[in-house]
C-alpha cells in the first residue's frame, strides 16, 4: 500500500483537539438557546409553564415535581406549575436587571419567595451621615423609575443602618437616619409618577443586619458595617381584585 494512502491518526490533544473540543460546547450552548427561545415563543401553554418552572428552580423558588402539590409557605397549593404571583416576580427582575445594567457598584437584585429585593448601597446612594441621594443614585433610579411608576406593582422602601451610634442635630439616632434614607428613595420615585398608595417606608436602623456587625469577640467588622449600610426597595406583584 502506498504511503500516500495511509491515514494520519490525528493527534490526541494538542490544538486540533481544542479547537474541535471549543466549537462542541460552543454548538451546544446554541442549541440550548435556541431550544429555550423556541419553547418561549411557542403558544403551548404547557410549554410556557414547563419552561417557567425550569426558570423559577434555577432562581431558587421551589417547584414540586409534575402530578405533586405545589406547598408555598407551608400551605399546600394544589397546581404543579409555578404561581402566576411567583411568575410575575421573575419577569419583574428580569426587567429590573435589564434596565439597570452591569450597576453592581451600586446595587444589588435578588428574588425572594413574594418580591424582588433591589438593596441599594449606602456608600454609593448617599454621603456619610446625610439621607441626600448622590448624582450616581438619582441615575441610576431614574432607569428604574418609569417602569415602577407605570406598573401595577408595590413597592416598600427599607431603610437600614450599620451599629455605629449616629447623635447629629438632624438625625438623632440611627433611627432617625435609617427613615430619611428611605424616605429619599420613596420621594424620588413619587416625584416620578409612582402612586402613593402602592409604596410604603420604613426606618430599620440596625435591627435587621444582612451581615454581622461584630465578630464572635464583639469586635466591629467594617466591611460588614459598610454592607449594612443600605436601603431596600421591595417589589411585590399586583393585588388580585
Amino acid at each position: 500500500m502506498s504511503d500516500d494512502l495511509i491515514l494520519k491518526k490525528p493527534a490526541q490533544g494538542g490544538d486540533e483537539g481544542g479547537w474541535a473540543l471549543t466549537l462542541a460546547d460552543m454548538m451546544t450552548l446554541l442549541l440550548c438557546f435556541f431550544v429555550l427561545l423556541l419553547a418561549i415563543a411557542d403558544v403551548d401553554q404547557s410549554k410556557y409553564k414547563d419552561v417557567s418552572d425550569s426558570l423559577a428552580s434555577a432562581m431558587g423558588v421551589p417547584v414540586p415535581p409534575k402530578g405533586e402539590a405545589e406547598t408555598f409557605e407551608g400551605a399546600p397549593v394544589a397546581r404543579r406549575v409555578v404561581s402566576e404571583k411567583h411568575r410575575n416576580i421573575f419577569e419583574m427582575q428580569l426587567e429590573m436587571a435589564r434596565l439597570v445594567g452591569r450597576e453592581t457598584d451600586a446595587l444589588k437584585i435578588t428574588m425572594r419567595p413574594d418580591s424582588v429585593a433591589i438593596v441599594l448601597k449606602g456608600g454609593f446612594f448617599f454621603p456619610s451621615g446625610k439621607a441626600d441621594l448622590t448624582k450616581g443614585a438619582m441615575r441610576v433610579l431614574g432607569k428604574i423609575a418609569p417602569t415602577l411608576a407605570t406598573s401595577l406593582y408595590y413597592v416598600v422602601v427599607e431603610g437600614h443602618s450599620d451599629n455605629i451610634p449616629i447623635r447629629s442635630k438632624q438625625f438623632p439616632s440611627n433611627w432617625e437616619l435609617s427613615s430619611a434614607r428611605a424616605s429619599a428613595v420613596a420621594r424620588y420615585l413619587l416625584d416620578r409618577g409612582f402612586s402613593k398608595d402602592r409604596i410604603k417606608v420604613l426606618g430599620m436602623a440596625d435591627t435587621a443586619p444582612a451581615y454581622p456587625n461584630v465578630d464572635e469577640t464583639g469586635k466591629a467588622i467594617p466591611a460588614n458595617q459598610k454592607r449594612n449600610r443600605r436601603v431596600v426597595l421591595l417589589i411585590y406583584p399586583p393585588k388580585k381584585k
